[in-house]
């Protein structure tokens, strides 16, 4: 991460509560129907897995717009810089910033409890 014009923090406990509330305001409501066709066989689990993972796409990217401000303030949370000079980042470092926390095995315990809620 040198060549990134960030240094993460390791999560905290505390960081759960804004991760809930951004997973929160993404992920769609409807996803209900597709596990209840999977356990009821109307579709396999390959199936479910690709309508699953298509509607957490399109949610994603349809909520984006929704919660860009919560982000900037995570990230500004976990690196010590300023929402607005995030904003003003090359274009893709948010994503980028929010890959390395995810992808981080430092806090790969922090993701799969929070996985285990949603």
């Amino acid at each position: 991460m040198s060549d990134k014009p960030y240094t993460l923090r390791r999560l905290t406990d505390e960081d759960m509560w804004p991760v809930l509330e951004i997973l929160g305001k993404v992920i769609p409501d409807d996803l209900a129907p597709v596990f209840e066709q999977l356990m009821a066989k109307e579709k396999t689990l390959d199936e479910a897995g690709s309508v699953v993972a298509v509607r957490l796409v399109a949610a994603v990217l349809k909520n984006m717009p929704k919660i860009h401000n919560e982000v900037y303030r995570f990230l500004s949370s976990v690196t010590g810089i300023a929402p607005d000079e995030i904003r003003r980042m090359e274009f893709g470092t948010t994503p980028n910033m929010i890959w390395d926390i995810i992808e981080a095995e430092k806090n790969a315990n922090f993701f799969v409890a929070v996985s285990k809620y949603l």
